[in-house]
């Protein structure tokens, strides 16, 4: 026969409830506190990683007008025989392009900020 006051999983009793919502009410705000200053690492770290985005943009847009001059003018040469004439020009073409390209995206990120930060200022 088992004792009736026995717990038959073995288990402890459990505390009153009094103790046990006071114990869930530090866990809850000690939970909430942890999440609000991870919350506020998160929020730098992805301004960092948006800077770092930045300038890869900046980058591989520069890269790329460079890289399909080359390639239009090294195709014009192949078809027309003019030797590095062509391709050389189309470099500088496309180098030219590349700093078009980053002073437009530069102009554009730097407007966005400024934009931001107008808001910022009003609230």
């Amino acid at each position: 026969m088992t004792n009736p006051n026995e717990n038959p999983a073995g288990k402890s009793p459990s505390p009153p409830p009094s103790e046990t919502s006071d114990l869930a009410a530090r866990i809850r705000k000690a939970q909430e506190a942890r999440a609000a200053a991870n919350g506020t690492q998160q929020a730098s770290r992805q301004g960092d990683m948006s800077t770092l985005a930045r300038g890869l943009r900046i980058g591989a847009e520069f890269v790329a007008a460079i890289l399909v001059g080359s390639g239009i003018g090294y195709l014009i040469d192949m078809f027309a025989g003019t030797a590095p004439w062509a391709l050389l020009i189309m470099f500088m073409v496309g180098f030219a392009a590349g700093i078009v390209n980053v002073t437009r995206v530069v102009a554009e990120l730097n407007a966005n900020k400024t934009a931001s930060q107008d808001a910022d200022d009003m609230d």
